[in-house]
């Protein structure tokens, strides 16, 4: 997979939409884990130091426990 980096990355605890984007990569930047929620379908926990790539609407928000870095991203195969 091929990552397309679309815009700066954001640190945050609070909902943020990242920059309305749909693709956003997480990356869990506490020494512990990191609940993510917001108005993203349902939440999920991240271990500390990990990453995720998550789908989401625009609009949607997206929150952490604990510091958060998020980058709006596009892919290919």
């Amino acid at each position: 997979m091929i990552l397309k980096v679309l815009g700066n990355s954001v640190s945050f605890t609070t909902a943020n939409t990242v920059s309305d984007s749909t693709l956003v990569r997480l990356y869990a930047a506490s020494a512990s884990n990191v609940t993510i929620s917001g108005t993203v379908n349902g939440g999920f926990t991240m271990g500390a130091g990990t990453s995720e790539i998550i789908e989401k609407a625009a609009t949607d928000t997206v929150a952490g426990s604990t510091t958060l870095i998020a980058t709006p991203i596009a892919y290919r195969h």
